[in-house]
């Protein structure tokens, strides 16, 4: 699942310039597709036009007829209808999304990594507590 840190966010629009599918913003900032494990988009689709691709929800333009109930199932609003569904595909095709490679303050990142870089700094910091509960003893 990819993120956007809006603290690190310049509003530069990079992202937005670069995306192929050109997405949706909210504010300003643009919203991801998180590429939900459950994908309510996918099972909401009559026409089958959104499938599961390199661990990517994709939409299939070919399938797609317009009808709007993936917009609405998607809990984020990440999906847009212009004649088809349009959203973020993840760049399925490539190792590593377009957006992530050319924002320049890094602040398209991956939840993973977000969520390891925390979990790193919080066990640093009660190392750091606990030796000095130790040394207080």
């Amino acid at each position: 699942m990819v993120v956007v840190n809006v603290g690190s966010c310049v509003g530069c629009r990079r992202c937005e310039r670069s995306c192929p599918v050109n997405g949706i913003t909210f504010n300003e900032f643009p919203i991801k597709c998180m590429h939900c494990d459950k994908n309510p988009c996918l099972y909401a689709c009559p026409e089958n036009a959104i499938e599961r691709i390199n661990d990517k929800v994709v939409v299939i333009k070919d399938k797609c007829i317009g009808c709007g109930l993936c917009a609405l199932a998607c809990p984020f609003g990440a999906i847009r209808v212009d004649g088809i569904a349009i959203k973020c595909n993840g760049c399925y095709k490539r190792d590593v999304e377009i957006c992530k490679e050319v924002c320049p303050t890094g602040a398209i990142n991956n939840l993973d990594d977000i969520l390891c870089n925390k979990l790193q700094n919080t066990v640093c910091k009660l190392n750091k507590l606990y030796n000095i509960y130790e040394k207080l003893k």
